[in-house]
């Protein structure tokens, strides 16, 4: 009988895939643990979130999410009845023991004895039988619960997105970044991994910059210094693909040497959500320190999204990042409304046409539970540009990565803001887009630094 069973675990697991290429740096597990170092293990929520399986459902539609639930669910339900089993083997081999304990003292030689001994040497077997075979299936559970995208904050709107705040009127005309700045002598364009500001754009970059720091210390937010490359396991544990070229810059090992693809470095930029999740990633935060509110001026690397060339497409760009941690899901709300009112503070005094609005539910990343973006029109475009944003994650990402506090002696995880306050490059494109003729902005010129 045992045999049988065992024999239907293996068929069920090949059937499944499940021996396939694991794909995962943020979970690992025995099978992998002795050729990967294990940091730390994510906290798995899914028994909790399946419990509200249509909200779930409608939240995977509502995001256009290429996930079947069913298959994850089935995956799951095959892991825990393994683990069940294996719980259930420990639990009658430990009784077994106990039992031949006793008979070994009394009558070593018995028949009763003997029979004990051979249940122990079989249990003992199957246990180990059934080890690859749950490896395989909690390997492949995990990696597809990781896969879930978080939940969704109640004011993300649906099918478009929502405008919350506009400044000043559209400007209208044509005129293309690229073509003044060549005219200006003030950018000099080679292609979206090669681009040089001078004059007055780099003037504009470190102006920029400087504004912003001023405003965001006297909103009581504190300095930060981040390191420009992490580990795979960060940018999984961000809800990033750690195996796409398309998602972050991959440093590869020599041509000679293996690579593990699930323990490599990436170039993210200081300025990065990943450089912040980097420093906290494992660590217990004192509760009387929340809320936190960090901020970074430096380079932020993403890979070109699109074969144009284009001040808004570039793979290097600098910018004003900001990370801050709450307790709770109300206090993030509150913090973000903060935000808010610091962007329209922030961006209002520039004296050019902006917009805040809220993505829709089938834009935001996976990690995202909402996001307030700024936008402005670019003419060469003729649509809205992305400027900044700021998102809200929950305990998302936290969860995966083990950022906790304590409070009454009970471990918990902390809710997170972040966003990108500003992007230098597609704000200087969107400028000289504008109207009037290109200047830099007063409050970014020299006497002001």
């Amino acid at each position: 009988m045992i045999r049988k069973t065992l024999s239907h675990v293996l068929s069920k697991v090949w059937d499944s895939k499940i021996t396939s290429l694991r794909h995962s740096a943020l979970f690992v597990n025995g099978a992998k643990a002795t050729e990967q170092f294990v940091f730390l293990t994510p906290h798995i929520d899914f028994p909790e979130r399946i419990q509200q399986r249509e909200l779930l459902q409608k939240e995977l539609i509502r995001r256009k999410a290429n996930i079947e639930l069913e298959k994850v669910e089935s995956l799951w339900r095959f892991y825990e009845d393994l683990n069940a089993q294996k719980v259930e083997y420990i639990k009658r081999k430990d009784e077994v023991s106990r039992e031949l304990g006793k008979l070994i003292k009394n009558d070593p030689d018995s028949d009763a004895t003997k029979k004990l001994k051979i249940q122990s040497d079989l249990l003992k077997d199957n246990i180990k039988k059934l080890k690859v075979p749950l490896w395989s299936a909690e390997e492949a559970a995990m990696i597809e619960v990781l896969k879930l995208p978080n939940s969704l904050h109640s004011r993300t709107p649906d099918g478009s997105n929502k405008i919350l705040y506009t400044h000043l009127n559209c400007p209208k005309n044509n005129k293309d970044h690229l073509k003044i700045g060549k005219e200006l002598n003030i950018i000099d364009f080679k292609k979206n991994e090669n681009y040089y500001l001078k004059g007055d754009a780099a003037i504009f970059e470190l102006g920029a910059k400087f504004y912003f720091n001023r405003i965001l210390r006297q909103n009581k937010f504190i300095q930060f210094s981040n390191p420009d490359f992490v580990k795979s396991l960060i940018v999984e544990g961000c809800g990033k693909d750690h195996t796409s070229s398309d998602s972050t810059f991959i440093l590869h090992h020599d041509e000679d040497s293996k690579v593990n693809i699930d323990s490599r470095l990436h170039l993210t930029g200081g300025a990065s959500l990943c450089s912040f999740l980097a420093y906290h990633a494992k660590n217990v935060l004192y509760p009387k320190a929340f809320p936190l509110k960090y901020f970074t001026m430096g380079r932020q690397y993403i890979p070109a999204p699109s074969d144009e060339d284009s001040l808004f497409h570039v793979s290097q760009s600098s910018v004003i990042e900001m990370f801050g941690m709450t307790k709770t899901a109300t206090e993030s709300d509150q913090l973000l409304d903060a935000l808010i009112e610091t962007l329209k503070e922030l961006y209002s005094p520039l004296g050019y046409h902006f917009r805040l609005s809220a993505i829709s539910s089938d834009k935001l990343l996976m990690w995202e539970s909402h996001r307030v973006i700024v936008e402005m029109y670019s003419s060469s475009l003729q649509d809205y540009v992305e400027i900044a944003n700021v998102s809200l994650s929950g305990d998302f990402i936290s969860k995966r990565l083990l950022v906790t506090y304590v409070e009454n002696k009970e471990s918990k995880f902390p809710h997170i803001v972040s966003g990108t306050l500003l992007n230098v490059p597609k704000l200087l494109a969107c400028v000289l887009e504008q109207d009037v003729d290109f200047s830099v902005p007063d409050l970014f010129k020299v006497h002001n630094w």
